[in-house]
């Protein structure tokens, strides 16, 4: 018997297992044209043992310590192989043939079988650290919105959240290393999202219901934000890269570094990177109609301070390895668009200065509206232990403890606090073939303890906790590989009891009140309300197919029932959204047309969604694509729909002493006063049936060994009975033209959106605009991989509104950038 590690010793002499002779095992990797394929990794699935092909495409494992032998090899170039040898007690000669393909064929972390894209039943898209490095802007939603089925909510260039097939919010599940990222950032669209992509190695969409895994908040899709905060490997020299950058735009300034190493069994893993920026620059003014004292060429109060360190530390043995990360976050910035303008109308912002950040105070001067400072600490841990008993090849264990929370700064004033602290912790174990059944079975546990105090506390205290099963099993049959699926969920909230006071006033079709409303003769007091604990069971199947019809061609069906839980903000939201500029009523209440609030709440459904996935492939030769087709059907769909209500304010028809400091500055502004007379517009969380589909596309034809077309676009098509559902992506089509040499590349894109005129009820349409994008790379040396850069975006300067954002009449994308950088990776 071969000497356990320390790692596995104390589980060892619980469970026990049984360990095979040590043999050795051997062979070739070639092309199906007979050539070499050297670089390939051989790994032994259930083992630490992972050896690269030679120059000859052979490989050697000696001394295999594991009873069964399943094979898999991995080249970014080739379909990926694999064959199950079974038991082995002897030496064995594995040779492969792999089949080339046109793109590159990364592994997805966020699948639990370790599915490529080639092999996914599902849409999936990758995007790697080199173009990560290309595309990067301030935010996630930013970097990633010209992925095919993906834009940004875009609120001004310091927030933004990814919208997927029209999905955003508690629809879209955003994880990092595939756990929670547990930040409040599905809570409402100027809450950035606390996952950042400057040191990852890859980022993971998953379009399309993704609950399997993630559980009911991922109906919509996965973000996935990969990095390598806890190493999994020693590696052999230190290694790593540093970065700066200047952004015209906005005066922005960037620099971050990462670094790997270790000695022995131990690996280390430290970075981090600083962000600061000032205001952007913009064509023409941020709104659509300014008031006469706006200036152009600027989005006020879209500035940001940004800095953020990763340090992690792993034992790593040939027994699996487990390791511990910790993130510090400190993010302040402007929210362009929830400015402190009803400061000028005598509202008072309750609340003494925080002493947590005061160290941001010397920010405060010069700049108006409201801030929020993120201050953010994140525990991550996570390990794997090869072949721990006998019939499971590994198990995988991933814990993440966050300690989130932003104040809402109004100059020195905390006006609104935020905190969230959650936790996530998931346990997979890989089982061993069945029957040529290749499966993992795994537990999620997540909890949250979400808290809001002040003028913008909309929601109530809620706990929340989420308990999952869930399995997730394929099969290959010739050229067909199928996958089948289920996860049996259970979410719990316990809110605290609330006054909720809703003063309301009727609009007329043109979104004023009628002046002959008289108000005073409605009699208004706040309710109190006390919940009991709301509990949902939700399971979801799945079960889907990859069948490589010919070679360099597959098709991959799914089909899927899904089923989500509401969401805090959805169920209890219960007061005014600053930042969407709404105010806000919970699908618990039971509010009429009048805006007359019940003294009993009513019940709520769970969401059902029936789904279809159809994504055909072509990945061999000089051109490939990718086209994806969806048809969701969803039962008691969770919308906000607007309610021709205004809410007025408490605060604009009291505080007399506070309007007599401010008379001068109200007779000043009648604008001003008209929109406070006016009151916030109603929005009403409805459920009611939807029917959602669209198509996805992206293609590509190589001119040569250098040049490369690009195509993609995308088209998205989403109804409640005959109305439309709101914030929904126009029609866009992209195309880039790239060059790739030894030391020089370039790209030059175009897209174009299309303007959006399928809107909802009191929903504005957006006219279409074209963004023309550039970048040029040059490496300086051949000895050292150090290369300049120079990006530009929106070449032409055009003034651009997002569709999706709930700032589109507010603030418009950022004007002409020329950013100017340099890396150097060693």
């Amino acid at each position: 018997m071969i000497k356990r590690s320390a790692i596995s010793a104390a589980i060892l002499s619980i469970f026990g297992t049984s360990i095979a002779l040590a043999t050795t095992i051997k062979g070739q990797v070639t092309s199906e044209s007979g050539k070499p394929v050297s670089g390939a990794e051989v790994r032994i699935e259930g083992s630490k043992q992972v050896t690269f092909t030679d120059a000859k495409g052979n490989y050697v494992f000696d001394d295999v310590g594991v009873p069964h032998v399943h094979l898999h090899v991995y080249s970014a170039d080739f379909v990926h192989g694999d064959n199950d040898l079974g038991d082995v007690d002897s030496n064995q000669t594995v040779n492969f043939v792999l089949a080339p393909v046109s793109v590159e064929n990364i592994v997805v972390t966020a699948s639990v079988l370790g599915s490529s894209v080639l092999e996914s039943v599902t849409p999936v898209s990758v995007i790697d650290e080199n173009q990560l490095r290309k595309i990067q802007a301030e935010t996630l939603g930013e970097t990633l919105k010209n992925t095919p089925g993906v834009h940004s909510t875009y609120f001004g260039p310091v927030s933004s959240s990814p919208v997927i097939r029209g999905n955003d919010g508690p629809r879209v599940k955003i994880v990092q290393n595939s756990l929670n990222v547990s930040d409040v950032s599905r809570i409402g669209p100027d809450h950035n999202v606390a996952a950042n992509s400057t040191s990852a190695t890859q980022v993971e969409v998953l379009r399309g219901p993704a609950t399997l895994q993630y559980g009911s908040g991922a109906i919509g899709g996965v973000v996935n934000v990969v990095d390598n905060r806890i190493p999994k490997q020693v590696p052999a020299a230190m290694e790593g890269d540093i970065e700066a950058s200047y952004a015209s735009v906005n005066n922005g300034k960037f620099g971050r570094f990462n670094v790997n190493g270790g000695q022995n069994n131990l690996a280390f893993h430290v970075d981090g990177f600083k962000r600061k920026t000032d205001t952007a620059d913009i064509p023409g003014f941020a709104s659509i109609e300014p008031d006469d004292d706006e200036q152009p060429g600027t989005l006020e109060n879209s500035q940001m301070d940004t800095t953020n360190i990763t340090a992690g530390l792993s034992l790593v043995d040939d027994q699996g390895y487990f390791g511990f990360a910790i993130e510090k976050l400190d993010n302040l910035y402007g929210v362009p668009g929830h400015s402190h303008h009803h400061d000028e109308h005598g509202e008072e912002h309750e609340g003494e200065h925080d002493d947590d950040h005061a160290e941001h105070d010397d920010h405060a001067e010069g700049e108006d509206g409201t801030r929020l400072d993120v201050d953010m600490t994140r525990y991550q841990a996570a390990g794997e232990w090869y072949s721990p008993i006998a019939g499971i090849s590994t198990l995988k264990l991933a814990a993440a403890y966050t300690d989130y929370e932003h104040v809402e700064l109004e100059g020195d004033e905390v006006g609104t606090r935020f905190s969230n602290q959650g936790s996530d912790i998931r346990i997979t174990a890989q089982h061993k073939d069945i029957n040529a059944w290749h499966g993992v079975f795994g537990l999620q546990y997540t909890s949250s303890d979400y808290i809001a105090e002040g003028e913008e506390a909309y929601t109530p205290p809620t706990e929340s906790q989420s308990a999952a099963l869930f399995l997730v099993e394929q099969k290959k049959f010739g050229s067909v590989l199928l996958e089948l699926g289920g996860r049996l969920e259970r979410t719990t909230y316990d809110a605290d009891a609330i006054d909720f006071e809703l003063d309301a006033i009727e609009l007329e079709h043109d979104g004023h009140h009628d002046e002959h409303d008289e108000h005073d003769e409605h009699d208004e007091h706040a309710l109190n309300f006390d919940f009991d604990e709301y509990a949902f069971t939700s399971s979801s199947l799945s079960a889907g197919l990859n069948w490589q019809y010919m070679p360099g061609y597959s098709v991959a069906f799914t089909l899927s029932r899904s089923e989500r839980a509401p969401s805090q903000q959805e169920l209890f939201s219960a007061g005014q959204h600053l930042a969407t500029q709404t105010f806000e009523v919970g699908l618990v209440f039971d509010m009429d047309d009048e805006g007359e609030v019940s003294e009993s709440l009513r019940s709520v459904e769970k969401e059902v969604s029936n789904n279809l996935d159809l994504t055909f492939r072509k990945f061999s030769g000089d051109s490939g694509y990718t086209v994806s087709l969806f048809y969701n059907q969803v039962d008691d769909y969770i919308y906000q729909s607007a309610t021709n209500l205004a809410a007025l304010s408490e605060h604009g028809h009291g505080e007399e002493e506070h309007e007599e400091e401010h008379d001068e500055a109200m007779l000043d502004d009648d604008h001003e006063n008209e929109h406070d007379e006016e009151g916030t517009p109603v929005y009403y969380f409805n459920q009611d049936d939807a029917t959602i589909y669209g198509i996805e596309a992206e293609a590509f034809v190589d001119l040569n060994l250098n040049w490369r077309v690009t195509m993609f676009g995308d088209y998205i098509r989403a109804k409640i009975d005959s109305d439309n559902l709101p914030r929904i992506p126009p029609l866009r089509l992209g195309s880039s033209i790239s060059y790739e040499g030894v030391a020089l590349s370039s790209e030059l894109s175009v897209v174009w959106y299309d303007e959006q005129t399928d809107t909802t009820e009191f929903e504005s349409a957006t006219e279409g605009y074209t963004l023309v994008n550039a970048s040029i790379d040059y490496r300086l040396s051949d000895k050292q991989d150090w290369s300049v850069y120079l990006r530009a975006n929106n070449l032409l300067d055009e003034e651009a509104r997002v569709h999706t954002s709930f700032l589109k009449e507010q603030a418009p994308l950022p004007g002409r950038n020329v950013t100017v950088g340099t890396r150097l990776r060693f």
